[in-house]
């Protein structure tokens, strides 16, 4: 059995299981992320069979002997050099990797001469999943699974079972690149507080003196 629901803080279940976190109103961040895990957990369920955090393979292509390479990020020099050329699922990957949604699996040559057997291009695949929280978690859950994603030519990205899930150990989910965003939007969220208040202040000060 697979549901969530905030209400009463029931989260996440399985088998019956809930998993019912307390959130202590002390903006505590390793909290926050425990919480956001298990929220967008029950949102990437799928069914037949049941499994949270799916991801789908995705690949690009370099050529050897080319400026052409759509496995850039898209931004300097490579901007410059034909990148219209690349597939948009290449552009839809170059996007995905700057948001932390992907996992590297690795990079095989996918086009040689004949005979030769030089190597005319390389293709690099990834992982991606639909946040970047289900990345991280997946990336450790898998550590902890011994569960790889498989080689760059036939990669394995499916989304963990109910089973496996019961054996995650969820205090050993390692969070720490998800709380560097939580403190950088709340710090974000905090200046234009502070920038507000600041502009509010002058406002009111200039109508005194007007007066």
């Amino acid at each position: 059995m697979l549901h969530s629901s905030l209400r009463n803080n029931s989260i996440f279940c399985l088998g019956g299981n809930c998993n019912t976190p307390t959130i202590i109103p002390n903006r505590d961040i390793a909290k926050v992320a425990h919480l956001a895990m298990l929220n967008q957990m029950s949102k990437d369920i799928k069914t037949n069979p049941v499994s949270v955090f799916s991801g789908k393979h995705r690949k690009c292509k370099k050529d050897v002997f080319s400026f052409l390479n759509c496995c850039s990020s898209m931004t300097g020099w490579g901007r410059d050099i034909g990148l219209s050329q690349c597939k948009s699922k290449e552009q839809e990957l170059a996007l995905y990797r700057k948001k932390g949604y992907c996992y590297y699996i690795g990079t095989y040559c996918s086009s040689r001469i004949p005979i030769l057997g030089i190597c005319l291009a390389r293709k690099s695949t990834y992982c991606c999943f639909q946040s970047k929280l289900a990345r991280i978690f997946q990336e450790e859950a898998r550590k902890q699974l011994k569960i790889d994603f498989g080689t760059p030519e036939c990669p394995n990205c499916r989304g963990l079972t109910v089973k496996e899930l019961q054996k995650v150990d969820f205090t050993k989910i390692n969070m720490d690149e998800l709380f560097g965003d939580i403190l950088t939007k709340a710090q974000n969220s905090m200046n234009k507080d502070i920038i507000a208040g600041i502009k509010d202040k002058v406002h009111r000060m200039q109508q005194s003196q007007s007066k």
